[in-house]
């Protein structure tokens, strides 16, 4: 039995996972190791696999909400009573590393692994058709807010051509049909709300403490207009810069990503509205199944961001809710937003009122500037939780690439087998995502500490993309070639 005076004390942070590594002999595998203390009850760590030397890496979360203090760890056996193996003070968490907190790492990779490789089958004909329907205007709001008008519809007018730019104005259409003026106005509402948030040192002090309720506000009015959302995130970001406070990359990538938060759910969740709505299903399933798995995506890119600020700012928790019940109740609103546009689509065909179709056939999914954008993004926060350059530049050049092979479409090879497939986003995605949670499973068995245990996630998350990506490309070249015939045919 050890005595006190032989034992080690540890100093864990709360809401990350922690690591002991015992053994060295047979028993280990009759071990039971617990966090213990006399006032609360105990926390019992998982055992990894045994290594070849009869070692055993064992693992415990510590929730948020854990009292602080000094806590025992104590092992026990079928032979043996309970002995003390170490001390441990539990203390605040000081820095918001995910590759310490495995399951919040999973859902970016998660979010990441659904974006990417959607974005991979959005070149396909069945899907690179993005259409809806807009009321035809009779005129224009007169005075001020004729004004704001003609400067919002110029604005978006001068972006490039986009998907971007296209959900820009097909999300706003809803405000539009509720009221012109107010699609006019609510941007600059928004633009001044975001400025207030980010002056006010009572709420934000250089990114580092944001009311989650003001967060998920601002997130609410992005959702029902996203070009608000990004107004909103301008302004935040703008008297941050003006003040001084964000002196840092880790600054700049937190101000992106809570501004990401604002605008970007409305956006995602309604493009994968439409494409979820192309592929085939039972008619009973169709009615639901396609908004709601939009509806759950927007709700992960929304928490998503919440946990990019958290890992990116000074402060270790800026967005201070750190549970699952505010991304689900995002998530039903989302599901709200796209039943309510619904419901005035099929309002606007019933009452015979003027409207125009407008299509977009994407010219490319993605541009060059985009790229880099997120190739920079990538190689910096992978740095920021792994604190390695070599290991994030490398990872981050993996994950580009299936970006990089949407900017080209090659005629070649030609795989006759693939020209009798067609494509499901709901299934290849599924598939995709059951493949990384086993992965995820199989790296959280392996008998190796934490951050090790990250680094491994991250890169099994690039090589399955990267070969989704290279699966996309060759699917591509081998339907395109049987388009093309199909089209000489015809003329």
């Amino acid at each position: 039995m050890a005595s006190a005076a032989d034992i080690p004390v540890l100093t864990w942070e709360k809401g990350k996972e922690h690591n002991i590594v015992l053994g060295g002999n047979g028993i280990v595998n009759n071990w039971k190791i617990q966090l213990e203390s006399l006032d609360n009850s105990p926390l019992v760590f998982k055992k990894s696999r045994v290594d070849d030397r009869g070692f055993v890496v064992y693992s415990v979360n510590i929730p948020d909400s854990f009292p602080s203090g000094i806590f025992n760890v104590v092992t026990t056996n079928a032979q043996e009573e309970g002995k003390v193996v170490a001390g441990v003070r539990i203390v605040e968490m000081s820095d918001y590393n995910l590759i310490q907190i495995p399951t919040k790492l999973f859902i970016i990779l998660f979010t990441l692994i659904i974006l990417i490789s959607t974005l991979s089958m959005l070149r396909m004909q069945k899907y690179e058709k993005i259409e809806y329907l807009r009321a035809k205007l009779a005129q224009a709001p007169r005075g001020p807010a004729g004004f704001l008008y003609r400067f919002r519809d110029s604005s978006i007018e001068e972006i490039h051509r986009s998907i971007f730019k296209f959900q820009l104005i097909r999300e706003g259409e809803l405000l539009h049909k509720f009221s012109p003026t107010a699609w006019a106005v609510v941007p600059w509402v928004a633009l001044g709300l975001g400025a207030l948030v980010s002056a006010n040192e009572r709420l934000i002090q250089g990114v580092q403490l944001t009311p989650v309720l003001i967060y998920a506000g601002i997130a609410v009015i992005g959702l029902l207009d996203p070009f608000s959302g990004f107004m909103a995130g301008v302004g935040f970001a703008v008297v941050h810069c003006l003040t001084g406070d964000v002196s840092s990359v880790r600054g700049v990538m937190s101000l992106v990503a809570i501004a990401a938060g604002w605008f970007a759910p409305g956006l995602i969740s309604s493009l994968y509205s439409d494409v979820l709505n192309k592929d085939s299903y039972p008619m009973i399933i169709k009615r639901f199944l396609p908004d709601v798995l939009a509806s759950a995506i927007g709700g992960l890119v929304f928490f998503s961001a919440q946990l990019l600020t958290n890992s990116f700012a000074d402060h270790p928790v800026p967005i201070t809710a750190s549970g699952y019940l505010l991304p689900a109740l995002f998530s039903c609103l989302v599901f709200a937003r796209i039943q309510g546009e619904k419901w005035l689509n099929k309002d606007l065909h019933q009452t015979g009122k003027n409207y125009q179709v407008r299509v977009l056939v994407l010219p490319r999914v993605v541009s060059p500037r985009t790229i880099v954008f997120a190739a920079a993004y990538f190689a910096a926060a992978i740095y920021v939780w792994t604190e390695s350059w070599d290991f994030a530049l490398k990872t981050a050049a993996i994950l580009v690439v299936p970006m990089l092979l949407l900017m080209v479409r090659f005629e070649n090879p030609v795989i006759p087998v693939l020209r009798k497939l067609q494509r499901h986003i709901f299934v290849e995605v599924t598939i995709i995502l059951a493949l990384a949670y086993l992965v995820f499973n199989y790296i959280q068995s392996l008998p190796i500490e934490v951050t090790q245990k990250g680094r491994m996630f991250v890169s099994y998350t690039a090589v399955l993309l990267l070969i989704h990506g290279f699966y996309s490309s060759i699917f591509d070249s081998s339907h395109r070639e049987k388009e093309s015939r199909e089209m000489e045919l015809a003329a």
